[in-house]
């Protein structure tokens, strides 16, 4: 007899689905033969029907569906530390006192140092529960001061595609970056500043910049290319959003190198698909970044907004050809053994 898990995610949206809070119902239905459904707000008109597929959608029109969905569940997931997801345990627990709840903390250093307990949050989490954080050194620090037991589950990589390893000698001199480009987050300008100072030395290399563009960034990249650096034009490339997982995919398999810049992260996605696809790991000191890059044995870390030493960095890493072959097999290897969604989940899995 099938068990049920279920996701409880009110603000569901489509690009949710690629993520971790998609993925991990995608992979309990797919490949551990669960019934799966998601408790959400009608937040699209049309939800992906890819990442839905034999996935129910419950859009919590009346509270008897509601209800009856809790009361068969096995495995009722949240994410994040939020009242609203402890009121919604409470309310599991009072209707379904077997059920085990697990609660994935998608934490950062910033949101760890506002999360306080008292006797309801501690009850609720202690019995049939598992609570995760993504990074070790997160982890470190909750063993040694939250009165709850919590477990290091990192985000993960899904292959679509059945993809054989990636040949280094495919790969071209190419430094890539994903995301919202221009976001206070994100913080596309350190590795446009860094890459100003290291095109110098790199005569062959160029940056990429794959995602969405800010509007109000859009006066930065024009005086950076126009005004300022002229001679970056065509070494500085803006794809816009690719949406095309497959395309997607093929940006990470040609470039040598990947830079995230951010300012905050609990564990960025694009971790994982960067490693995935043999790229050289170079990330500002976030979440995550000493995780996926295996305390700086596949990659680098650099000090938050500092552009000049991120361009130290890229100056040594990309002329250092050895290094980015070794590492582009080396990396796919261990994100193939460590961070691959189906084995992840089935760690979760293994807790209940």
């Amino acid at each position: 007899m099938k068990k049920y898990f279920t996701l409880y995610w009110p603000g569901l949206q489509n690009f949710h689905l690629t993520k971790d809070v998609g993925l991990i119902p995608y992979v309990f239905q797919k490949h551990l033969n669960y019934e799966v459904s998601i408790l959400c707000g009608k937040n699209e008109e049309h939800y992906d029907e890819v990442f839905t597929k034999n996935i129910t959608l419950n859009f919590m029109d009346d509270e008897a569906s509601v209800t009856s969905l809790l009361q068969k569940t096995d495995i009722l997931m949240f994410i994040g530390l939020y009242d609203f997801n402890l009121n919604m345990i409470e309310r599991f627990k009072s209707v379904n006192p077997n059920g085990k709840i697990y609660l994935k903390l998608d934490l950062n250093r910033y949101w760890l140092n506002r999360i306080t307990f008292n006797d309801r949050s501690i009850n609720l989490l202690s019995n049939n529960s598992l609570v995760s954080v993504e990074s070790k050194n997160l982890k470190k620090i909750i063993d040694d001061t939250w009165p709850i037991k919590v477990e290091h589950i990192p985000n993960g990589f899904y292959d679509f595609f059945d993809s054989p390893l990636i040949n280094y000698k495919d790969k071209e001199n190419i430094i890539l970056t994903v995301g919202r480009l221009g976001s206070y987050e994100k913080a596309t300008e350190i590795i446009m500043e860094a890459f100003k100072i290291a095109s110098e030395k790199l005569p062959d290399w160029k940056l990429k910049l794959v995602g969405p563009i800010e509007p109000g960034f859009n006066e930065y990249i024009n005086n950076y290319l126009y005004k300022y650096y002229p001679k970056l034009q065509g070494r500085v490339i803006f794809t816009g959003p690719i949406y095309d997982r497959k395309l997607l995919m093929e940006e990470y398999k040609k470039s040598k190198v990947f830079c995230l810049t951010s300012r905050v992260e609990a564990f960025a996605q694009v971790f994982g698909e960067a490693a995935f696809n043999g790229n050289y790991i170079i990330s500002s000191d976030v979440e995550g970044a000493i995780d996926i890059t295996d305390d700086k044995k596949y990659g680098d870390i650099f000090q938050i907004n500092n552009f000049e030493e991120l361009s130290k960095k890229l100056i040594s890493t990309c002329s250092n050809e050895k290094l980015l072959e070794q590492v582009c097999n080396d990396i796919q290897i261990n994100t193939r053994d460590n961070f691959e969604w189906i084995k992840i989940c089935k760690k979760i899995n293994s807790f209940f």
